[in-house]
């Protein structure tokens, strides 16, 4: 059986819901608008999925064993975690959210891209809240997604094979599970995959990894897949039988 995960928060309650990031501006003035992220908060927990828009459209294959090497070199290049976000109020010149390597639990590129914590202040009566890199390296804008803040729970189950996490807030989940073996963190995917030469066992044991956003249209609705690491899920039912329990 999973289990809750409780105890004081680490965020205010008004980082706490879903956002989706509408845009990313570079330090040189470049910027990002069709990378699909969420983040999803809740007391202490955090979901983050990063879906590249240049992914190719895998939905009708059956699994990793139907991709071919180089759909599975593209699916190396999604980059999501999970773990825990801090949050320090009093921090200047903005309160300053922060995930140190040791509040993560898994993550699906074992680099961490953005190392950075993130200045934080909220616009638009706080459903907009805008994400600042201390070191001028990037600016996020973020948008919190309607009917995400009812309730908000976070779930985790250990086994012998897997971590697996659900994080719900309102109408909106994320799933995530940990692939099977241990990466070691000073590597992309892209560079371990070149490290074993492209074998094809190993390319799958590398992108076996998945996060699953899904959400439901209203009270008492499944919750379908939107987006994922693994396509084939996508407008699924996300299928977790934890939810019965939270999704009420």
């Amino acid at each position: 059986m999973p289990s809750s995960i409780a105890g004081r928060a680490t965020v205010p309650e008004k980082i706490i819901g879903c956002w989706e990031r509408l845009s990313i501006r570079f330090s040189d003035g470049t910027e990002d608008k069709t990378t699909r992220v969420i983040w999803l908060q809740t007391l202490c927990g955090v979901g983050d999925i990063r879906i590249p828009a240049s992914r190719p459209n895998l939905r009708g294959r059956k699994g990793l064993e139907d991709c071919s090497k180089d759909e599975l070199l593209k699916l190396a290049q999604q980059d999501c975690f999970c773990g825990i976000t801090l949050f320090d109020p009093g921090a200047m010149p903005f309160p300053t959210a922060s995930w140190p390597k040791e509040a993560y639990l898994f993550r699906f590129q074992p680099v961490i891209t953005f190392p950075e914590p993130g200045w934080i202040e909220w616009q638009a009566d706080g459903t907009c809240m805008i994400e600042r890199a201390p070191s001028g390296a990037y600016i996020e804008d973020w948008r919190l997604q309607s009917g995400s803040r009812s309730f908000a729970a976070h779930l985790i189950k250990r086994d012998a094979a897997h971590t697996e996490c659900l994080y719900v807030a309102g109408d909106h989940a994320i799933y995530a599970r940990n692939r099977r073996v241990n990466l070691p963190s000073n590597k992309t995917l892209l560079e371990l995959a070149r490290d074993a030469q492209y074998e094809r066992h190993c390319l799958e044991e590398l992108v076996d990894c998945e996060f699953s956003y899904a959400r439901r249209p209203q009270t008492g609705d499944d919750y379908d897949i939107v987006v994922s690491t693994l396509p084939w899920r996508e407008g699924k039912s996300l299928g977790c039988p934890w939810m019965q329990d939270l999704a009420s």
